[in-house]
């Protein structure tokens, strides 16, 4: 019988598209929150075909690809200027890694259709599941007191039922460093400090697939084809003349957003968004204290691009 919350996923950066780079328990295991998810894309199709009797002819399941979702901790790698395990699920969610040697680690976004990707495979017990071609989106969710976290969906590509093994549950070698609780968080709003309970980044990655007809299930790859970045931010209610969100969202003024996660040197983040666009905000109670809850896009400066949010380890 096995286990439902027995899991385990590890990643790695593919050098060809689709090839398997075999991944190990020992380089590359993650630790996730929970159980992650795992689906099958399928397309039922259907056979309109008349018949004598109610019912219908059952459909032909067609799968185009694989979908995983599951939830890390933010962190770093622990040593400066080192890209840490996850720094990899960046990269295939078309984040360019720039690494300063004993300094710091940054992912900025890009615009390259054709980018980076992950191979995942997938421990449910004692079945292995390997997707090859992933890439993704994330989103940041940062609660006061709270670990702070990423969660990911991955999409690869479809391999008919030979994705599936069954495998001995292997002891996964993790690392050691401890996760970062969202506090002394250093936040600013148009470079003013405020007083937040909850911040969530959805980098808002739209993924597609690429039809090919020779391809052995008909999808040739998977890519990032637009990115429409947004988020939410709790923030505490104060005097209008201090912030007055209803005109900041009705003059469609744009200002940027810095928080940390993390305080020990290696492990810290730094988030930098530029670009918030505010939706008309909305109150919100947190221990009868007024809040407001302001959605907002996050949107690249017109002239140069690829800046809506910045990432850095340090």
């Amino acid at each position: 019988m096995d286990r439902y919350n027995k899991g385990l996923i590890l990643v790695k950066l593919e050098t060809e598209y689709g090839s398997d780079p075999t991944p190990t328990v020992a380089a590359n295991a993650l630790i996730t929150q929970g159980m992650p998810t795992f689906e099958v894309i399928n397309s039922p199709l259907e056979r309109n075909i008349p018949l004598a009797h109610f019912g219908k002819v059952a459909p032909i399941n067609v799968g185009e690809g694989i979908k995983l979702n599951f939830v890390t901790e933010v962190k770093g790698s622990g040593s400066l200027g080192v890209a840490s395990r996850y720094g990899c699920l960046l990269r295939a969610s078309n984040f360019t890694e720039a690494v300063s040697a004993g300094a710091s680690v940054s992912y900025t976004p890009n615009s390259t259709m054709e980018g980076e990707s992950v191979t995942l495979w997938f421990y449910a017990d004692t079945t292995l599941h390997k997707v090859t071609g992933c890439v993704g989106s994330f989103q940041i969710k940062l609660i006061t007191n709270q670990i702070a976290v990423f969660e990911w969906t991955f999409t690869g590509l479809y391999a008919g039922s030979g994705h599936a093994s069954t495998v001995t549950f292997p002891a996964a070698t993790h690392e050691a460093i401890a996760p970062n609780v969202w506090r002394r968080a250093e936040f600013t709003y148009n470079s003013a400090s405020q007083t937040i309970q909850e911040l969530t980044f959805d980098v808002g990655n739209e993924v597609a697939k690429r039809l090919d007809a020779n391809a052995t299930y008909g999808v040739s790859r998977y890519y990032v084809k637009d990115r429409l970045a947004k988020g939410n931010m709790m923030m505490e209610k104060v005097a209008l003349a201090t912030l007055n969100p209803w005109s900041v969202s009705d003059a469609s003024t744009q200002y940027a957003v810095s928080v940390v996660a993390g305080v020990t040197a290696g492990n810290i983040c730094t988030i930098e968004a530029t670009g918030l666009t505010l939706e008309p905000p909305k109150y919100a109670d947190k221990e009868n204290i007024q809040m407001w809850d302001l959605a907002f896009s996050i949107n690249p400066t017109v002239t140069v691009g690829n800046n809506e949010i910045v990432l850095t380890f340090t």
